[in-house]
């Protein structure tokens, strides 16, 4: 199974989930589900994030300056 690492690599780079939305122009709904890896967006979501848009994990990945395959794990 596939995992998103936005938040690690945001926050070993100090960027805060507020931060790496408004950077990559995107709505806080979007990010939080990339941010926690969850269907809701919600922290303690059991339901993981199924589905990864590109284009969304092309501009977070711009905004932490890495390849969007830096972002997955698994």
């Amino acid at each position: 199974m596939v995992r998103l690492r936005v938040q690690e690599e945001a926050l070993r780079r100090g960027l805060c989930l507020s931060g790496v939305q408004r950077e990559a122009k995107l709505s806080m709904s979007t990010v939080r589900r990339y941010w926690y890896n969850s269907r809701t967006g919600l922290e303690r979501d059991a339901g993981i994030l199924r589905e990864v848009n590109l284009d969304v994990l092309g501009a977070i990945a711009g905004v932490l300056g890495v390849a969007p395959g830096a972002l997955l794990e698994g």
